[in-house]
This record gives structure tokens, C-alpha cells and sequence, in this order.
């Protein structure tokens, strides 16, 4: 623990460490100094990732909620969970090109 001590002290005297803190996301920067400051990269990682998992646990149980509700009560969501968490944005315009449409007689 000694040699996580003395990284820490040479983390606090950077002053461009700042900078790089207030502009970055906590995984951003902890992830940049990964070679300068192995030990404290890893006890930081380690106290960080709980609270991602449990955020993101959390954000898929009340998506559920919002899908489950007795108006649309199937058993099997899990197409529907599927697109309601993911950061893809669909394509519209390429699905619609691949359809035919329906002629009317």
C-alpha cells in the first residue's frame, strides 16, 4: 500500500492531471494513466466499476417495468429489451428500401 501512497502523492503535484480530471469521464482518466500509475489505476478501477453494473442493472429493470405493463403483458421481452437499451440508432431509410410495398388493387 506504501507504493499506491506515493502514487497518489504524484498524481495530487501534477497540475495537468487536473485539467485532464475535470475534462474526462472517471473511466477516461483513470484509463489514461494506466502506465504512469499502475496500482492506483487498479484501486480506482476497483472502486469505480461497482457503481456502472449496479447503474446499468438498474436502467434494464426499469426499462422492463416500462415494457411490462398490463397492456402489453408478454412473457418473452427480451426482443423488446433488446432495442429499447441499445445505442444503435436504426437505419430507417435502408429497412424501408428493403421492403416491398403494397399495391393497392
Amino acid at each position: 500500500m506504501n507504493l499506491a501512497k506515493e502514487e497518489l502523492i504524484d498524481l495530487k503535484t501534477k497540475s495537468l492531471l487536473k485539467m485532464d480530471f475535470d475534462s474526462k469521464t472517471l473511466g477516461e482518466f483513470w484509463s489514461s494513466l494506466r502506465e504512469a500509475y499502475p496500482l492506483l489505476v487498479k484501486l480506482a478501477m476497483a472502486a469505480i466499476i461497482p457503481f456502472a453494473t449496479v447503474y446499468l442493472c438498474e436502467a434494464e429493470f426499469s426499462t422492463l417495468v416500462t415494457i411490462k405493463t398490463k397492456h402489453r403483458n408478454r412473457l418473452n421481452v427480451e426482443h423488446d429489451m433488446r432495442v429499447a437499451l441499445t445505442k444503435t440508432i436504426p437505419q430507417f431509410n435502408l429497412l424501408i428500401k428493403g421492403k416491398q410495398q403494397q399495391k393497392a388493387y
